[in-house]
Order: C-alpha cells, then structure tokens, then sequence
C-alpha cells in the first residue's frame, strides 16, 4: 500500500482515495502537468491472472477511445514493478450509491440517469458495453453550477461484437442486484443489457433499495429471472404510478421488451415525473387481453404508455354477433368516434326481426357444414 508523498510510476501519491476487491485508487499529482489523477493500480498478487490483468488492460484500451463529457477520461496505462496502474480524470464528489435516496429530489435522480444514459449510448455507438452499471460507478463531481454526471470503472467491458461471457472467475463480477437477466443465464448480451442495470440504479435512487432485494444470492438471481419487479410507487407513494410502468418496460425479462436506447427509457422517466404528476385513473386492475381458443400463440400485450396519454382498457374478446342497423357501412372514423347522429342502442322491432333471420340462417349454414365434415370424416 502506498502512502503519501510516495513516487510510483513518476506519479507523487497524495491520498488513497479507495480500494476494491482487484486494486486501490489514488489521488495523485502529474509528474508533469500541474494537475491531480486519479491512479489506479492493480493488486500486485492478481498481476499473475492473466484473465485479470487482461480485463485491466482492456479498460484502459476501450475508454481511451471513449470521449465524452460524461464518461471519465483514461490518460495512460502502464506496467512499475510487475504492477499495472491507469492513469485517469480524478473526479472531485461522491458516486450516486453514497446519496440520501430519501433526500434526494426524484427529477434529480432522474438526471443523473439521463447523462448516464447519454454515456451509454454513446459507449454503446462506439461498441462497448459497460456491463456493470450501478449506483457506485455513477460520479457526481461537484462544480461551479451544479453536479456533473460522469461514468466510470468499465473495468469488465467488452467491445459489444465480442459475445463471449466471462469465465467462470468472473461470472459474479458484476453486482448481482444490477445484473441483467441475460447476464445470469449466459444469453447474448446487447445494448438493452447496461438499460436493464440503469433501470435497476434508477429504483435505488427512488426508493433507497434494489428491485430484488435479499441477503442470498439464489433469491436474488431468482427475482432477475422469474419475478415481476415490486412498483417503485409501493416503497414511495409520492411517485406517480407510472413511473411504475416505464421502471416495469426497462426491467423486462426479454431484451426485446425494452426501450431501444438508454435515453429514450431516460426521456420517458422525465416526462412522467415532469407531466404534471400524472397519475393513471384509479380502479380495478385490467385483465389481459383474452385470445380466442384457436389462437396459436398468445396474443401480445400493449407496451405501457407513458406521458400523459391515457392507457386505453383492453376488451376481452366476445364471440362475433350480428351488428345494428346502420352500424356496419358508415363504422368508425379514423378519428375514433361514432357515426354521424351517433349510435342508438335501442333495436326497433323490425330490426330485431331481421337480425334474428340473419341470425338464424347463419346456424343453419353452420350446422350443415358440421355434418358433412362429419361425414366426411367417416367416410375418409
């Protein structure tokens, strides 16, 4: 362990500034430039594990080529004494797991997200998955104005052509209560992989606790795969419930369900914490959609909407019945409504009269069909 005022790799240590289960970081001051580092070197027992000092490598190599304002700048890498050390942006402030989630203000909380975000898909436009987002990776370095969001420790990303998941030494990198669903079963892993995780740093920001929460391991895991995540509005009522729905779409189990970027789940968290505190109308839950018994497949669901546009009420499905007098010609307009002079749901006498011939004719056509597929049948 160095101390302060030690030289390594021509870097003068002021201060440890933490240490992790792979190394430590210090705050140092640049042999050169009149400016502080963060230096961040690798336990010198791991410099033997090639797989370790492998994935230390390749963070310094994949965010040198990451250059935005919210992702923390790597300026050199290199190797003192069988010990590799990277040279990064020291950030002046906490990360986002050392907040008052109770204290903090949910349109704050939805920013921090949103540059976050804005990191991602850009890491993500230059093919690197982050792989581990989460609260403690998430720097809020203090300045004139206010906190800047800037994303950090891509220490087990991969550039996203490369599919191959981490051995079985790293399989648990990443914490369990942020890691994707994906990322527990050894599927593929995409984009929407680091938005589950986000999505995930996001309801501890909210609500000071993880969607699936538990002191064993097995439990956790088995909440990412099985288990629907608890609504954000249950553990603090004063969210608007949709943000439940928003939260529910980037937690998907299937990537596919999820939002296409990180940002538009990020724009759909502001505009329903910024929507004038929709609420969707309280009442009895909707059922799902009911499919008809020879439906192949189920039939799917309407992804949540958000803003504040209503939710329309799915209609469970009815056997087909003749329609009003007058129905069937003019119908609906593209606008939704009814016909001009509107719809009467009284049947005059003759109406009814002729609908229930129509009616009967159409039995009748079915129950001749019924018998010579019967007979045919039989016959076959």
């Amino acid at each position: 362990m160095l101390e302060p005022g030690d030289v390594f790799a021509g870097y003068t240590i002021e201060r440890l500034l933490g240490r992790g289960g792979m190394g430590s970081v210090y705050l140092a001051r640049h042999p050169r430039l009149p400016r502080q580092t963060a230096l961040k070197l690798l336990s010198r027992e791991l410099y033997e594990d090639d797989e370790i000092r492998a994935r230390f490598e390749r963070e310094a190599d994949l965010v040198a080529q990451l250059d935005h304002p919210n992702i923390v700048t790597v300026f050199d890498r290199g190797v003192e004494d069988e010990q590799l050390w990277i040279s990064m942006q020291y950030i002046d402030g906490p990360d986002a797991s050392s907040v008052d989630p109770r204290k903090l203000p949910p349109p704050r909380a939805a920013q921090i997200i949103a540059e976050t975000a804005a990191a991602l898909d850009y890491a993500h436009r230059m093919n690197v998955l982050h792989r581990d987002v989460k609260p403690a990776n998430i720097l809020l370095a203090k300045g004139s104005g206010r906190e800047r969001v800037l994303l950090t420790d891509f220490g087990i990303a991969r550039p996203r052509e490369d599919t191959r998941q981490l051995t079985q030494t790293g399989t648990f990198t990443a914490t369990l209560a942020y890691a994707a669903p994906e990322q527990l079963t050894g599927a593929q892993l995409d984009d929407r992989t680091d938005q589950y995780s986000l999505a995930c740093s996001l309801y501890w920001l909210l609500s000071g606790s993880v969607p699936f929460e538990s002191p064993h391991a097995a439990a956790v895991i088995q909440g990412h795969l099985q288990q629907p995540p608890p609504p954000v509005s249950s553990l603090r009522p004063d969210l608007p419930q949709g943000l439940d729905q928003v939260l529910g779409r980037a937690l998907a189990k299937r990537p596919a369900d999820r939002y296409g970027s990180c940002v538009e789940f990020a724009v759909a968290v502001q505009r329903v914490l910024t929507g004038g505190g929709h609420r969707p109308a309280t009442g009895p839950t909707p059922m799902p959609m009911q499919v008809a018994a020879h439906t192949p497949h189920p039939m799917p669901i309407a992804q949540p909407m958000t803003g504040q546009q209503s939710q329309p009420q799915p209609i469970p499905y009815q056997p087909p019945r003749p329609q009003p007098t007058g129905y069937g010609q003019q119908g609906y307009s593209s606008g939704g409504g009814y016909p001009q002079g509107g719809y009467r749901p009284q049947q005059q006498p003759a109406d009814m009269a002729s609908n229930m011939k129509i009616l009967l004719s159409i039995l009748g056509v079915v129950v001749v069909l019924t018998i010579l597929a019967l007979i045919w049948a039989m016959a076959a």
